[in-house]
């Protein structure tokens, strides 16, 4: 008889428990039948103001439309999120830099990708707001360094169904073009870089008589002493129309001109205008 009573007790204080943690938990436990029953649940009649959860390799997150996301701007205590190539960030933990006039807060509720780089927070085209392949290969490297900043610091909640990602949830070939432009930016600074240790940088003046004036000395760049002093060329990124000026010595100079003119306008390294090839040093004017 004790031994029938003790085991009902324990069963009791096992269904308390179980209550105790369903009260706890329950917003985790609702997030997890949601992502596990969605395959299998018609959602047709789902209110308009939430989003359809979805699941890609490894990450889960949730589709939204531009109006879903346009709800999530703080208001009536909401929380904020904002979308930056497609990717959706709930930012309400940086309410003092994103909140209602506070400086960020243009970006919250849209993507306004394109702002991230031209800097304009008063107008807002939902066209063009994202349509992020004009940009220069140097803005398309900061933009996936920002997505990284949101991916680091704030909490990632899913995708803008949208020019980055089509109502399932799958990149788009505009997304594919991105990413290409993307490593081709990634891949003409590498080689930059690699010329910049190469070739040093020159040594720069201006005046309002001669213009700019650039030159190669035995320290110009790095201020390192070497043992040649080279010859002024312009150094550029690809799809980048400004330039550095590098010091090339006089041993590779043919072989690099010989190879710009090959390569026509793809060239990285380009004589100066108006400049001897073997000038030691080259005046230009923008």
């Amino acid at each position: 008889m004790f031994g029938l009573l003790r085991h009902l007790f324990k069963l009791q204080f096992l269904f308390v428990v179980a209550a105790v943690l369903a009260g706890v938990y329950r917003t985790e436990i609702k997030q997890f039948l949601r992502r596990h029953t969605d395959d299998y649940l018609d959602t047709t009649d789902r209110d308009a103001g939430v989003p359809v959860a979805f699941q890609t390799g490894d990450e889960v997150g949730t589709l939204f439309t531009q109006a879903e996301l346009a709800h999530f701007n703080g208001e009536d205590g909401r929380p904020l999120y904002l979308a930056l190539l497609g990717s959706v960030f709930d930012v309400s933990r940086g309410i003092k830099h994103y909140g209602s006039g506070c400086s960020y807060n243009f970006f919250v509720g849209r993507d306004a990708s394109v702002s991230f780089i031209s800097g304009d927070f008063e107008s807002y085209d939902p066209e063009t707001s994202d349509d992020v392949l004009t940009l220069k290969p140097d803005d398309l490297i900061g933009l996936a360094g920002w997505r990284d900043f949101y991916q680091k610091d704030y909490v990632y909640k899913g995708r803008l169904v949208g020019r980055f990602y089509d109502a399932t949830g799958a990149p788009t070939n505009y997304h594919h073009k991105f990413l290409e432009l993307l490593q081709q930016a990634r891949d003409a600074k590498r080689q930059v870089e690699e010329l910049r240790a190469r070739y040093p940088g020159c040594n720069i003046e201006w005046s309002e008589e001669r213009g700019t004036r650039v030159w190669c000395t035995t320290t110009s760049g790095d201020g390192k002493e070497r043992s040649w002093i080279g010859h002024p060329r312009k150094l550029y990124s690809r799809g980048n129309k400004s330039f550095q000026c590098a010091c090339v010595p006089d041993s590779e100079l043919d072989e690099i001109d010989a190879a710009g003119r090959t390569v026509h306008g793809d060239a990285m390294l380009k004589p100066y205008d108006n400049c001897e090839p073997r000038a030691q040093e080259c005046f230009y004017r923008v």
